[in-house]
Parts: C-alpha cells; sequence; structure tokens
C-alpha cells in the first residue's frame, strides 16, 4: 500500500509530508482489510521469505503507481511541446505536483490536468484500482513476468502518441505561422522578422490554447478511461 502511495502522482505528490502518507496508507489498509477474502490467501506461502514476499507487494505497488502517473507524464510533455514551439521553454517555474521544474506552459496544463482528474473522479479510480488490486492478485500470489511490464511499456508509449497528437493542432499552426513570417520576411525585407515574430506567435499561441481546452478536457475524459481498462489488464496479467 505504501508503495502506492509513494508512487502514485497526487498522493505522492512532494507537497504531501511524509507522515501524512504513512497515516494515508494506514487508513487505506484498514479500510480495505475487511474485504479481503482470508481463504484467497495461501497458507502454504506465508512461510516464504518477508523479504521476498514483501518485495513482491512492492513491486506490485509501484507498478500501479506508474501507470496512474503516466496521465500526467504525457500531459506535461504536452506543455513541453506547446511552450518550445511558442517559444516560452525557458521561462521555468517550480511545479509542485511534480517536485521539479517545469516551463509555465506546462505546469498551465498540468493544472487544468489535475482539475479534471479530480472532477472525473479520478481519485476513485486510484483507490479502486488498490482495492481491485487485492481481488485480483491476493496477498502473496504476485506473478512476476515479463507479460505486464510489456503491457506498461506499450501504454507508456500509447500515452506518449496521445500527448503528441493533443498539441499537433497547435504546433501545426505556429508551423504554419513561422512560415508565414518566412515568407513575409523575404517579400517586405523592411521588417524585422526576428523582433515580429515573438509576439505573433505568443498570441496566436495563446489563443489557441484558450480555444482547445474544451477539446483538451474530452480528451483527457477518454485517457482516464484508458488508464483504467489498462490498470485492469496490468493486474489481470500479474495475476496469471
Amino acid at each position: 500500500m505504501i508503495a502506492f502511495i509513494v508512487s502514485s502522482i497526487i498522493f505522492g505528490s512532494g507537497n504531501i509530508s511524509a507522515p501524512v502518507k504513512i497515516l494515508l496508507s494506514l487508513t487505506l489498509t484498514m479500510m480495505i482489510f475487511p474485504t479481503i477474502q482470508i481463504s484467497a490467501i495461501d497458507t502454504a506461502k506465508l512461510t516464504e521469505d518477508l523479504v521476498l514476499l514483501s518485495a513482491r507487494e512492492v513491486v506490485l505497488g509501484l507498478s500501479l503507481g506508474f501507470l496512474s502517473r503516466l496521465f500526467f507524464f504525457a500531459i506535461g510533455m504536452m506543455g513541453e511541446l506547446v511552450s518550445t514551439s511558442i517559444g516560452l521553454g525557458a521561462a521555468q517555474m517550480f511545479n509542485p505536483l511534480m517536485g521539479t521544474n517545469s516551463n509555465t506552459v506546462e505546469q498551465f496544463y498540468t493544472t487544468i490536468a489535475t482539475l479534471v482528474f479530480f472532477s472525473l473522479n479520478g481519485h476513485h479510480l486510484v483507490l479502486g484500482a488498490i482495492a481491485e488490486s487485492y481481488e485480483l492478485i491476493p496477498i502473496a500470489q504476485l506473478k512476476l513476468n515479463m507479460g505486464p511490464f510489456a503491457e506498461m511499456a506499450t501504454f507508456a508509449q500509447d500515452m506518449m502518441v496521445m500527448a503528441v497528437k493533443m498539441c499537433a493542432p497547435i504546433i501545426a499552426a505556429i508551423l504554419i505561422t513561422n512560415i508565414a513570417m518566412g515568407v513575409l520576411g523575404r517579400a517586405v525585407p523592411q521588417i524585422n522578422v526576428l523582433v515580429t515574430s515573438m509576439p505573433v506567435t505568443l498570441m496566436i499561441g495563446f489563443v489557441l490554447m484558450f480555444v482547445c481546452i474544451p477539446l483538451l478536457v474530452m480528451e483527457m475524459n477518454s485517457v482516464l478511461d484508458m488508464t483504467q481498462t489498462k490498470l485492469s489488464m496490468v493486474m489481470k496479467a500479474l495475476a496469471f
């Protein structure tokens, strides 16, 4: 449980202190423990090395936490691509959710993603995945093989592709703007394109960012559904 809490994007944020994370883990454990079927526990395996048993549970928690983080990693990648295209790649600020420095556009999209995550009950998805993991994978019955890790790698690839798709309209519009400014600079040499293109690019980029927010929210909804499906697939692969 503690491995999942620490590795998940919301509950594992640097803004949440270690005592709070431990208390949250204990609270969730006490809530979920009564629902665990004792008969599902293989008592013959209870004599296994405690370190090995704990390592299996840590691997499961870290795997599920990694999958839950991919949603915000994709949003962060989208923000990086957009900020680079409009010329704000060097505008850095501290991102409390990730615990690192990120550019302003990435921070903007991360804030929207956080609001969408809670508005679409993404936290329920995460907590539900924890409870479902104990149903699909009883204690001490985790099967370690390459199948689940291949699923996670494929999902990470799909999320990166989704990030590029979500920011593709803005990047394409900025590319067309830069081409148009280049043609204008050749047609009218008196215009300083380097000075003129910056405010034009920023204006078009900001307008498109706000115009595309409704479409982005719809896409985030589908990404969260994809995350829920992939979480179930990985847990089933770990169970068999």
